[in-house]
């Protein structure tokens, strides 16, 4: 059970080990970094100063503020930030009570008529609090080398037109209307000492068009820097048949007083993927002057071209050979330049003289497979601002432009959708649907509509007095690409038992258990292959994958129906979080990171008719008829919250709130049923949907110590807890529900819920923590002990609770995780035994070695794992790390052998997880409800 306020508090004392995510120490952090820890129940207060230092006891400036709280107010979570090249070396650091140190440069935020300017030293930084451009200013020491920072944005009134379908028509072009981020809110969310964050909101505003696409964009300063960093969120809320975005981004002016030849613009490559020991693994840099004065006709000698190579003040032209000096002016200035990163394989460089738009671009400058997104633009004496726009490959079409070099004034964006790409089409794959039979595709009732949801991107902007290095540069963007983190250890997580709690670390104590973590990290191994190998990228895509393997055609199902992208069914994503929080692999990190973000985003609708609830798996991410509050939910993004202090996962979490009233619209049985009773007046599911309502109470309330979201919580409980049947009430475990007041109704009938997916969406391990926090509801807890221990159960068993037996619906394997915890809460060995044999017997989700396939069977040779389905690999492995974790002692010595693997279709392991009597009603029944209870 959870600690008490009198409970001993000696980890507190003791402190916390930190390391960094990657193993080592960053050359540079010029963004400072944030972090979260947990602490036990009574540990700290929000009083408690805390103090960071090296292992040599060196003190390290820092901010701590409240994430998490646990009921008592004791902090359950707290959030720190680091100020900017704070001088850590050591890869091991120590948190720790105690009074932290102070930045020699600390952040000051000061507000003014129509303004918010943040200093940091010799840096400063001004922000509007209305109209059309964001960041009036950035400057180093007083001299301004940033200005008039702006949202724009491009929108296309129709689709690209097929110019190879035109015949002998003429083609009408679609206009293209021009938008900016305007400002109406603007807000101090922190003001130092070691970091500040302006959160601006608003909507995009041009004429011709209504104000829309609603953003925020948070900008973070660290005591020290001289950059900012910017993460932009923007909601969809247009007209999928007429507004076709066709590049948004961010744009700034820098002035420029050098001579065009002490002028630079650079571009950095990324380090390619997979580097050996024995490759560079320091990214390449094109880097060219305005005015370039080497390889010429005569020779502007060493003491001219080595300097003006290496973005150094060259020296005064009365120093140069007159061959040269007296004809410079003769010679092009490239005043435009653009890079173009339309795929994750392949970028190339352009420039333009002066001459505007009278002359064409070479389009040979430079090339490569995978740009950082890092660049630079300014002068040799007069400096310029460094520019980098994160996930630049994983998220193309992206692109970096720079116009008027040449000029006084040089203009700089940073395009997260290029404008040189196609047009973004938010319509759906087809125009007719296809079903669930075949498809696996939920659809119509709604018909597929992007409105509501969302995608970030995130840029720094750092101002220099110089033109920086070369070296410099190439260190930047290997900070730029892998943002620096600082985690602590899987042994301090798994004390904590964060996220539900029954996992442990990787225990390969016994024959049985090391084979079961050889598979886990094998299949953890694959997945982030695959990634790679199957290019799982792009500006809505990066961070998903795929659902389930076309055998035959070796290869994902990208175009069928409901097997395409996962959406995070069955909990993709708290699988590769629970994989990194006992593993502490960065890998896994960075992909449960970037899973979190597209989740959170892209399949999440935050406003409009479904706002809080997301769309289960589809060819389009957004096409799929159900939205569920389960897609949606706030507990599986927790890890990422509270692990990053990510302020953006705290705005998603509480868009979530939304769906109790909206699953009031679009009950998630409404094609099965008939309409629910009046005194519902709505429907849902106990679980998936009522658990997921009460996980999105269950994070408010810990972020925010206000019990109202924990009575929300207990209203329902009360409810399921007074239901006969317990959780297991309803047909389809379907209940009546009230969101004005938070109750549920059991609808009568003596069906017993057979819903095989109830507690497979984070719902279990949601429980599992709740239930050591509310304490104070034992009927609920009995009817949760009760499902635990009884969805696995024999007819006996059954029978003797409830006074007949039933179907739970299959899946037993991914409920052996609940058998065990339901064996740890009632002290049964035996219990724990069965959960255990579960895993021990099952063959469904666990495959067949990794097999190369090539030669023509495929368009490229690669590697595959035959019939894999992501639903196995998440949810069976969080059952696998459940059981392992709570009943160790009774690992087996042996698992099953190769020669029973698995290897047959999803479809039939589906029907494999039937009962005679399930397949026999299934047979019987004209109504679809068996598809939308077994399939969803």
């Amino acid at each position: 059970m959870a600690q008490t306020m009198s409970s001993p508090r000696p980890r507190a004392a003791a402190g916390v080990d930190l390391n960094w995510l990657d193993g080592s120490a960053p050359s540079a952090t010029p963004n400072g970094t944030s972090f979260g820890i947990p602490w036990a129940q009574g540990e700290v207060d929000r009083t408690t100063p805390i103090l960071l230092s090296t292992t040599d006891g060196k003190s390290v400036p820092i901010q701590t503020w409240p994430l998490a709280y646990w009921p008592d107010g004791s902090l359950k979570w707290t959030g720190h930030a680091l100020s900017s090249n704070s001088g850590i070396t050591s890869k091991s650091l120590h948190l720790a009570p105690g009074t932290p140190a102070e930045p020699t440069s600390p952040v000051s935020v000061s507000k003014g008529d129509g303004s918010i300017t943040v200093t940091t030293g010799s840096f400063a930084a001004s922000f509007n609090t209305s109209g059309t451009t964001l960041i009036s200013s950035i400057s180093l020491s007083g001299k301004p080398l940033a200005q008039s920072g702006s949202l724009v944005l491009r929108i296309q009134s129709a689709p690209d037109p097929d110019l190879a379908d035109s015949g002998t028509k003429s083609i009408q072009l679609p206009s293209i209307l021009t938008m900016a981020g305007r400002v109406d809110a603007a807000e101090v969310e922190q003001q130092g000492p070691v970091r500040a964050v302006i959160k601006i909101s608003g909507k995009y505003t041009g004429s011709g068009h209504d104000d829309f696409l609603s953003y925020t964009a948070r900008f973070y300063i660290a005591a020290g820097a001289t950059s900012i960093r910017m993460v932009h969120f923007f909601i969809f809320d247009g007209d999928q048949s007429k507004d076709f975005i066709k590049g948004f981004g961010f744009q700034f002016n820098t002035p420029l007083t050098d001579l065009v030849h002490d002028r630079h613009v650079r571009f950095v490559n990324s380090v390619p993927s997979g580097t050996s020991p024995s490759q560079s693994t320091t990214p390449g840099i094109w880097g060219e002057p305005i005015r370039v004065v080497s390889g010429l006709r005569r020779d502007a000698t060493a003491a001219v071209l080595t300097p003006q190579f290496e973005g150094l003040p060259t020296p005064a032209l009365s120093t140069w050979p007159t061959s040269v000096s007296s004809e410079i002016d003769q010679l092009a200035v490239w005043s435009d330049y653009a890079l173009d990163q339309l795929s994750s394989e392949y970028f190339n460089i352009r420039k333009r003289t002066n001459a505007g738009t009278n002359a064409s671009w070479l389009d040979h400058a430079g090339f490569g497979k995978r740009a950082s997104g890092l660049g630079y633009v300014g002068g040799a004496n007069g400096g310029g601002v460094i520019f980098g726009l994160k996930d630049f490959w994983q998220g193309a079409p992206r692109a970096l432009d720079i116009r008027g070099a040449g000029t006084d004034t040089a203009t700089t964006t940073l395009w997260a959708y290029s404008p040189r790409a196609p047009a973004m089409d938010m319509r759906h794959y087809d125009t007719v649907p296809h079903g669930l039979d075949l498809a696996y595709e939920d659809v119509g009732n709604p018909d597929p509509n992007p409105i509501g949801i969302g995608r970030s991107y995130e840029l720094t902007l750092q101002v220099v007095g110089a033109t920086p290095s070369r070296a410099s540069l190439a260190q930047l963007a290997i900070v730029h690409t892998q943002i620096p983190q600082i985690v602590s250890t899987p042994e301090f997580y798994a004390s904590h038992r964060l996220f539900g709690g029954r996992w442990n670390v990787p225990d390969t104590s016994t024959t049985g258990a090391a084979a079961i973590e050889k598979r886990k990290s094998d299949l953890l191994d694959f997945y982030i292959t695959d990634i790679e190998q199957r290019k799982f990228y792009g500006f809505w895509n990066y961070g998903d994958v795929m659902h389930t393997y076309d055998q035959t055609r070796h290869t994902w199902r990208y175009d069928i129906g409901g097997f395409a992208w996962d959406n995070g069914e069955l909990s993709t994503d708290l699988w590769l979080w629970m994989s990194f929080l006992r593993t502490g692999r960065a890998d896994v990190f960075r992909i449960a990171h970037a899973m979190t973000r597209h989740l959170s985003e892209v399949d999440f609708h935050h406003t409009g008719p479904f706002a809080g609830l997301g769309s289960r798996h589809n060819v389009s991410h957004w096409g799929d008829g159900a939205k569920e509050a389960r897609v949606a939910g706030s507990t599986l993004k927790r890890p990422f919250y509270y692990l990053t202090a990510d302020e953006l996962i705290g705005d998603i979490m509480d868009y979530s709130l939304q769906a109790d009233q909206t699953i009031m619209t679009w009950d998630p049985l409404r094609k099965v049923l008939p309409p629910p009773p009046p005194e519902g007046p709505g429907r849902l599911r106990t679980g998936p949907d009522w658990t997921t309502l009460a996980g999105n109470w269950f994070t408010k309330w810990e972020r925010t110590n206000d019990t109202k979201w924990r009575d929300r919580i207990k209203v329902g409980m009360k409810d399921i807890g007074g239901f006969k049947y317990g959780l297991f009430t309803g047909n389809g475990a379907a209940v009546g529900w009230n969101a004005d007041t938070g109750h549920m109704v059991d609808e009568g009938g003596e069906g017993l819920g057979d819903y095989h997916l109830t507690m497979i969406f984070g719902g279990g391990e949601f429980l599992m923590e709740a239930m050591e926090l509310i304490t104070d509801e034992p009927e609920f807890d009995a009817a949760w002990i009760d499902f635990c221990r009884l969805f696995n159960a024999s007819d006996a068993d059954k029978t003797a609770r409830y006074g007949k037996t039933f179907p739970s619906g299959g899946f037993q394997q991914y409920y052996a995780k609940l058998q065990a915890y339901a064996g740890q809460r009632l002290n049964n060995a035996t219990i724990k035994q069965a959960a255990w044999n579960f895993i021990n017997k099952n063959t469904v989700g666990v495959w067949a070695p990794e097999q190369n396939i090539g030669g023509t069977d495929v368009l490229n040779p690669i590697v595959e794992i035959p019939n894999l389905g992501t639903n196995d690999a998440g949810q069976l492995s969080l059952s696998e790390y459940a059981v392992l974790a709570i009943a160790p002692e009774l690992a087996p010595n042996t698992l099953i052998s190769n020669d029973e693997w698995d290897t047959s279709t999803i479809a039939e392991k589906e029907q494999d997880t039937e009962t005679p009597t399930r397949k026999e009603d299934r047979k019987a029944s004209k109504s679809p409800l068996w598809k939308r209870l077994i399939c969803l």
